[in-house]
Formats: C-alpha cells, sequence, structure tokens
C-alpha cells in the first residue's frame, strides 16, 4: 500500500512531466517511474517513504519549472533536499565535462549522502536499461562515461550492501549492451 505521501510525489510528478519525452519517443515520466519501483525493490529503510517520493522527484528541479520551496512545501524538506542532491549543477557540469562531475559527485558522501546516491545509481540503472533502444553514438558514449564514473564511485567511496548490489546489476545491464 503506498502511502499518501508516495501518492502525491507520483502524481506531481505526471503533472510537471506532461508532455515531455525521452530521446526514445517514451513519455518522460516512465523514468523517474521506474526509478522509484526500483529504489523501492532495493533499499529497506525507515524513510523509504521520503526516498521513494524523491525518485519519483528526481530530475523535476531540472526538468521542469519546479523549485525547491515548492517541493519543500508540498514533501517536505528531507524529500526537497533530496532532489536537490541529485539535481545537476549545470555550471560546474560544465566546467568539468559530465562525466567528471558526475564521478566527483557520485564518489564524494560530501556532495551525494548515501540515500542520494541509491536514488542516482536506480537513475543510471533505469538509464542503461535503455542503451538498447538509443542511437548507437549516445549508447557508446553513455555506456562508457557509466563505466568511468562507477570506477571512482568503487575506488573512491565507502559503499553500502544497497550501492554495491545496485552497480554489479548495472554492471550486468552494461554487459548486455554490445555496441
Amino acid at each position: 500500500m503506498e502511502s499518501d505521501l508516495i501518492i502525491r510525489a507520483k502524481e506531481f510528478a505526471i503533472k510537471k512531466h506532461k508532455g515531455q519525452t525521452r530521446k526514445d519517443g517514451s513519455p518522460y515520466v516512465n523514468h523517474p517511474i521506474r526509478v522509484a519501483d526500483i529504489v523501492s525493490k532495493f533499499k529497506k529503510s525507515h524513510k523509504i517513504d521520503d526516498l521513494v517520493a524523491a525518485a519519483y522527484l528526481h530530475d523535476t528541479l531540472e526538468e521542469t519549472d519546479t523549485g525547491v520551496y515548492e517541493l519543500s512545501e508540498n514533501f517536505g524538506y528531507l524529500v526537497a533536499l533530496l532532489v536537490v542532491e541529485l539535481t545537476t549543477d549545470k555550471f560546474s557540469c560544465s566546467k568539468v565535462g559530465k562525466t567528471a562531475y558526475l564521478a566527483h559527485k557520485l564518489s564524494s558522501e560530501n556532495a551525494l549522502g548515501n540515500w542520494a546516491l541509491v536514488i542516482k545509481l536506480a537513475d543510471r540503472l533505469d538509464n542503461v536499461s535503455d542503451l538498447i533502444t538509443m542511437d548507437i553514438k549516445f549508447a557508446k558514449k553513455y555506456k562508457k562515461e557509466t563505466e568511468e564514473i562507477l570506477k571512482v564511485v568503487e575506488e573512491k567511496r565507502e559503499l553500502t550492501e544497497v550501492h554495491k548490489k545496485l552497480i554489479k546489476v548495472i554492471r550486468e545491464k552494461l554487459e548486455e549492451v554490445v555496441l
């Protein structure tokens, strides 16, 4: 049974991502729905409702007209904080490049807490699951980027069992993608 928080977050994501599509042409909202499903499948926590809600909302600051205050007012401080943690700083990303930015962010506990890392890895797992439907040039680039990011994360960060399981599944998905 989904909590009121999760139901509201899902409805909010559906509303905010309405009309948006992914690279493969599918409705954008399918992505955060799958990410939330992955989080609920892999993570057990006393704060699971907040984590799943943040997973539904993880792209709202980047991809919609949603603001931090709106998230905090509707879903509470923890969910808003997680979404902020998960949001790419476009300025920093443009300065160092996406791969270096994400490798640093995901490998630094100061930049991304353990809960946010679970959501980010679930996000990456969903994205690599879609690679077979993508343009081959993009898929190759994304696969290489993912491999580099995971290497840095495993070298520099103390990982929980959930992080390790998600990384293992991501690597398995990457092996399925023959480019």
